[in-house]
């Protein structure tokens, strides 16, 4: 009996006796916060990964076996060794970085393959090689998103006073950081720096700040919430700046302070999987199963597309499969370096126009490269 878990067993027709099924049937564990805060995207990415089973229908037979993580350490911990009893060749899942951190822990003496689908911490692979741990992060890291951001303005601002502030919390300050620093090694520092207290009714005191400082573009590394704040605190100054920022700006079109953000925002986020070209199979899926095209529900699909791909007879052929292969998922390809580091950037800039992002053309700098 799994103590914190969840058994779903889904043995798959494969032609063969039932005898025969019952030999072959691998585990695959999924470790996901069916409790708590996150239950949500829990239930999303469940229903994905379940439907990549059923669609894939990999030889012999595969068992998803669902360990409820609770985005906690302790209740972590007690997930991961359900997972470990369970008699799983590969793990996937791990939303948050506290369940990401209790397996590779709780795993490194298995060599059982920790494919991490949602934890962004870089920690789990500065420190993989020192600990043995078998990680792999198909999510991508924040240092992507800046990358990515810097490559992007660096064209667009080019010749152009700039300003970066952030919501001094340790994650506004370190993405300002990572950026400012790509953009410093691009030849372009920015004119004027700043920060401010985050989650407050205002920021008037910002908005004159930024106009004194004489500035036509500015980079902000906070909430949107806070972006939404900003934005109303300018229309109401009648200043006028164009507005950047990163991932946590996704969260825009569903805010109700969004009606304050002007056309023209440019955001460095990952693409809504429904508007990709690989992943039309599987929305025009989803739509006839009625099933809401959430993100998680493609990413728990990508997640299985790519544990059943590596699935071998032995979890050091499973890991070698990891590190050698290029994985084809409906979020794009996914390439893991020897640091077990997706390589694939998936960020993009998009423009907001008309309450919704689109990805923005490129500049004409780009375009000639």
């Amino acid at each position: 009996m799994l103590a914190c878990s969840m058994l779903f067993g889904l043995t798959l027709a494969t032609g063969v006796s039932h005898a025969a099924d019952q030999q072959n049937i691998q585990r695959i564990g999924l470790s996901l916060p069916m409790t708590g805060t996150a239950s949500l995207l829990a239930g999303q990415f469940l229903q994905g990964a379940r439907l990549a089973v059923e669609e894939l229908k990999p030889g012999g037979a595969v068992e998803l076996v669902v360990a409820d993580d609770g985005c906690d350490t302790a209740i972590a911990e007690l997930a991961a060794a359900d997972l470990k009893n369970a008699g799983i060749a590969i793990a996937t899942g791990y939303l948050c970085n506290e369940a990401a951190f209790a397996a590779v822990r709780g795993m490194r003496s298995t060599g059982i393959a920790i494919l991490v689908a949602g934890a962004r911490s870089e920690r789990l692979l500065k420190d993989r090689g020192r600990e043995n741990w078998n990680v792999w992060r198909m999510s991508p890291a924040d240092r992507d998103a800046a990358a990515l951001a810097a490559q992007r303005l660096s064209a667009r601002w080019r010749g152009r006073p700039w300003a970066i502030v952030d919501d001094g919390t340790a994650y506004g300050r370190t993405f300002a950081d990572e950026f400012r620093a790509m953009m410093e090694e691009a030849g372009q520092p920015p004119q004027f720096a700043d920060n401010f207290r985050p989650a407050q009714s205002t920021q008037s005191g910002l908005v004159r700040r930024l106009r004194s400082s004489g500035v036509t573009a500015v980079f902000i590394a906070a909430s949107a919430e806070d972006l939404a704040v900003i934005a109303g605190n300018m229309r109401q100054a009648e200043a006028s700046f164009e507005l950047a920022g990163g991932p946590t700006f996704d969260l825009l079109p569903w805010i109700e302070q969004a009606k304050d953000i002007p056309d023209g925002l440019l955001a460095v986020i990952e693409p809504q999987p429904v508007t990709l070209s690989q992943a039309r199979e599987l929305t025009e899926k989803l739509a006839e199963r009625e099933i809401e095209p959430e993100s998680y529900v493609y990413l728990g699909y990508a997640a299985l597309q790519i544990a059943i791909a590596a699935l071998r007879d032995n979890p050091a052929a499973t890991n070698a499969a990891l590190a050698e292969t290029v994985f084809q998922t409906v979020l794009g390809n996914i390439d893991f370096d020897a640091d077990g580091r997706n390589r694939v950037n998936p960020y993009e800039l998009q423009i907001w126009q008309d309450g919704a992002f689109r990805p923005a053309p490129p500049e004409p700098a780009e375009s000639a490269r």
